[in-house]
């Protein structure tokens, strides 16, 4: 196999899956569209230096990723497609870059197989559908540990390894604050422990790598603190040391459960996790450890560290352990993945064609449940969409980020029709067909298939995801109060701003937030003296929807009792309605608009 083969082949693979699946769905309430408005306001205001949501200090995050949307936007203009493009180049370069770090080490079918593993798992496509920045920094952490291990076996000048290590840790730092340094000098501590080297550690160019870093990171947080006083407090010890302790203000997500969290990388690699002892085989003995290491097992024992000391970080961190944290450490894993499954199929490892077996069985056990699941909800109509379907819980329930799932219900499945069919024959013709061809001894076709069937479900995936959007954003909403929107017009939204902050984005207006101010992300930027009037209280609404200013209002399912109690029930009427959301309005727009009041007497607040 030719390394032109192999690049081309990654290349067109990450970018077919991930170009093709980035314009939809609708950017996504919550982080998606909150994160996406950041990036639009710091292109409005021209100021790339504070950060901004719906004309309030936004001060918790590093702004890398931020910057990166914004230029998209300035090139490309505004929708879902460009916030998902720095991302989808991100992912492209990351398969990339894990290909030309296994390919140093362990050859070019090993890192042939790296490479599809990062770019075909589920875990990597999954949180690439929001505007979060892990697979950036999933990126610099494989680039940096790259730089390091050449320098270090004398691969590569150490002035262009460690300046350049240092230039990328830096921009980690950017993506993701704090955990860009630590973890990049922890796995390097580390290395230098279990090897006993540290006599080289003068090769390391301590003094001019740190200079260097200095002079990319701190600028930005210097700057930052000067024209937001408070900034590095909200910054490092809310958003860092305290989001850690479980004692941010306001609180986060719920923590994922610690079994839980450990249980769900089998998903996130699949289906190559079913290959994971393979992985695990790869480990150096300890007797070998030392300063004459071969640098094959350098490279080994390095992908360990990485990956072991964040899975073990994230592992302590009880008060905030979301399901792609560990994002950093996937490279190290699929690398290992790669080579474990390179080297079984070089010795021919009975296991193996067991194992593809096994995924061929997973295969034929989830298309039994998806047909299930399509002819017990043939008598059901998808008429109106999924928005009638799904089963909406408390509003704690959605204190974990993936908890959206659980609101799908057998009958959902007449929304969802067409994907599950093509994920049925994905599972029986793909992971089928693999099969066939490992008991055939064709092990590097038997792998490639089951890389191809895996691009197909993300297709699937995302025709799935396109059809539940109703619940997770409220775009169609945006689009319903388009059509009368007036300059002059103002737009409220009750509760917590990420509860529909696809509303501003899809309308291009800010809005005023009620109910909203206290125990949200947007509270410690909302005590600068320079924010403009946003919040509105009890005392002040009714004035002002009772005005002669048009207002609409958007309730999101999970505020609608309170948010209804308080609406005047005669001079509200319903524009629009999705998913359990709404929009109301303070002025009959057309004569067929209902009031308030008639709403109610057919859905009572509970």
């Amino acid at each position: 196999m030719s390394r032109r083969f192999s690049i081309l082949t990654l290349l067109v693979m990450s970018l077919g899956i991930y170009v093709a699946t980035a314009a939809q769905p609708a950017l996504l309430d919550d982080a998606d569209a909150s994160h996406a408005l950041v990036s639009r306001e710091m292109l409005q205001r021209g100021d790339w230096v504070v950060m901004y949501q719906d004309g309030i200090r936004y001060l918790e995050k590093a702004p890398l990723h931020y910057w990166m949307v914004a230029v998209s936007y300035q090139l490309f203009g505004q929708g879902a497609f460009q916030t998902r493009l720095p991302l989808v180049l991100s992912v492209a370069g990351l398969v990339l870059m894990v290909y030309f770090f296994a390919r140093r080490f362990f050859g070019e079918t090993a890192a042939f197989y790296s490479g599809l593993i990062i770019c075909t798992s589920v875990g990597p496509w999954l949180f690439t559908r929001v505007m979060v920045p892990e697979a950036i920094f999933a990126l610099e952490l494989t680039a940096l540990f790259y730089l390091f291990l050449r320098g270090w076996q004398g691969s590569l000048d150490t002035r262009v390894a460690y300046w350049g290590a240092s230039v990328v840790m830096a921009l980690a730092a950017l993506t993701l604050g704090l955990i860009g340094v630590l973890f990049p000098l922890g796995v390097v501590f580390f290395f230098i422990l279990f090897t006993r080297s540290w006599g080289r550690w003068r090769e390391l160019r301590i003094l001019s790598s740190t200079l260097i870093f200095l002079v990319i990171a701190v600028p930005w947080h210097w700057m930052a603190e000067r024209r937001s006083p408070g900034f590095l407090w909200s910054y490092f010890i809310n958003e860092h040391f305290k989001r850690a302790l479980g004692t941010r203000y306001p609180p986060d997500y719920e923590a994922v459960p610690l079994l839980l969290w450990w249980a769900l990388h089998l998903v996130w690699f699949f289906p190559w996790s079913f290959f994971i002892g393979y992985a695990l085989r790869e480990f150096p003995r300890p007797k070998t450890w030392g300063p004459k290491m071969e640098h094959v097992q350098e490279a080994r024992l390095l992908l360990f560290i990485w990956a072991g000391l964040i899975l073990f970080f994230f592992s302590l961190t009880s008060g905030s352990r979301m399901e792609y944290y560990s994002f950093g450490a996937w490279p190290a894993i699929a690398v290992l993945l790669g080579i474990g499954l390179n080297d079984a199929e070089e010795v021919r490892d009975r296991w193996l064609p067991r194992l593809q077996a096994g995924l061929a069985v997973i295969g034929v056990l989830a298309s039994v449940c998806l047909g299930y699941l399509v002819l017990s909800s043939l008598d059901v109509s998808s008429k109106g969409g999924i928005s009638h379907l799904i089963q909406y819980h408390p509003l704690d329930t959605y204190r974990l980020s993936m908890a959206h799932i659980f609101d799908l219900t057998p009958q959902t499945f007449a929304a969802l029709r067409g994907p599950a069919v093509f994920a049925i024959l994905i599972f029986i013709i793909g992971f089928g067909r693999a099969w066939l061809l490992r008991r055939r001894s064709k092990n590097f076709a038997a792998t490639l298939t089951l890389a191809f069937a895996m691009a197909l479900f993300f297709f699937a995936a995302n025709w799935a995801f396109k059809r539940f959007e109703p619940r997770m954003s409220s775009r169609a909403l945006a689009d319903a109060i388009l059509p009368y929107l007036r300059p002059q017009d103002q737009i409220v939204q009750y509760g917590d701003f990420n509860s529909g902050s696809s509303i501003p984005f899809y309308t291009h207006r800010h809005v005023w937030i009620y109910n909203g101010r206290f125990g949200t992300n947007l509270e410690i930027g909302s005590n600068y003296p320079d924010v403009p009037p946003t919040f509105l209280d009890d005392k002040q609404f009714p004035a002002f929807w009772s005005g002669p200013v048009r207002v609409f209002i958007f309730v999101p399912e999970e505020f609608r009792k309170d948010a209804l109690s308080r609406l005047p029930p005669d001079s509200s009427y319903l524009l629009a309605e999705s998913a359990g959301k709404y929009i109301f309005v303070n002025q009959p727009l057309r004569p067929d608009l209902p009031l308030l009041a008639s709403v109610l007497k057919r859905h009572p607040v509970e």
